[in-house]
């Protein structure tokens, strides 16, 4: 438990930073949140990838564990709307897709170090991906599959990969600044997440619980199934149980909000499975301590 604990409370402290920042005063985040995505992002990313002890093994396995997740939370979702004749496509979003970054990523680093913060990387990868592509063409009706390739994450990925698992030698006078720059990530999106959720305004409350109930808990159980159904074991287990319990995205309030579809009730979830993740994360990662 100790060990939980160290985990937790540096990153919900650097959330409550970011909140109470945001209640003092007003900032545009903007510039800071383009740092994260185009420069310090891709920079942890590639470094911890590229050094990192992983194999093709472990991308199959968390890459199709993670699909695999993604499709049955969102087929569902589809049976949930369906039955209950609701038309707020726009919970697709917090209920399909974790925080598997911003959260994903610190809480994998100081819980399993760089070797989980590299397999926590391999998860997101496809959880943005499918994000950008079928999240966005479910709330806008409209295929934006590009959108994914418009920003450096994806061939950071790709990038690290084929340098880890090529074995191709990087002279470290270059990878140290790479490395420095994306230590600033975790710290810099932890404090943007806690300055958005101070925006919120919680509506449709009993919806909203309930979907943040699925996220959550559905993830959990799902991740669950899928290393029970393949015998996955070890760190790779860990990772996937990991993130597919995370709260929801904070890019699917973004993207609700950009094409207005249910966009409070999308920031309600975010905000509430966020609040719920400081009993859930720790809950986890207890369970999965030997």
């Amino acid at each position: 438990m100790h060990s939980v604990v160290q985990v937790v409370i540096p990153i919900f402290s650097i959330i409550f930073v970011g909140y109470a920042l945001g209640r003092i005063k007003r900032f545009d985040l903007q510039t800071l949140v383009d740092l994260i995505v185009y420069v310090a992002a891709p920079c942890l990313i590639f470094s911890s990838i590229a050094r990192s002890d992983i194999n093709l093994t472990d991308f199959t396995t968390i890459a199709g564990a993670a699909l695999a997740i993604i499709v049955i939370m969102t087929a569902l979702v589809f049976l949930i709307l369906k039955l209950t004749r609701s038309d707020k496509n726009g919970l697709y979003l917090p209920m399909v897709f974790g925080n598997t970054s911003y959260l994903g990523y610190p809480v994998a680093l100081l819980a399993f170090g760089m070797d989980g913060l590299s397999r926590a990387v391999l998860y997101d990868m496809l959880n943005s991906l499918v994000l950008f592509s079928l999240g966005i063409y479910i709330v806008h009706q409209k295929h934006e599959i590009q959108e994914a390739f418009r920003v450096p994450l994806l061939y950071a990925v790709m990038t690290g990969l084929g340098v880890n698992l090529l074995n191709i030698p990087i002279p470290q006078v270059l990878f140290t600044p790479i490395e420095m720059i994306g230590m600033i990530t975790i710290p810099s999106a932890l404090l943007v997440l806690g300055y958005e959720l101070g925006d919120i305004q919680i509506s449709a409350v009993k919806i909203a619980l309930l979907a943040s109930a699925y996220r959550i808990f559905g993830g959990f159980l799902v991740a669950f199934l899928i290393i029970k159904l393949f015998s996955i074991e070890g760190l790779v287990r860990d990772i996937i149980v990991l993130q597919g319990a995370m709260p929801s995205a904070v890019m699917s309030m973004i993207l609700a909000a950009k094409y207005n579809r249910d966009a409070s009730l999308v920031a309600s979830v975010v905000l509430i499975t966020t609040v719920l993740s400081m009993i859930s994360i720790p809950s986890i990662l207890s369970l999965l301590q030997p």
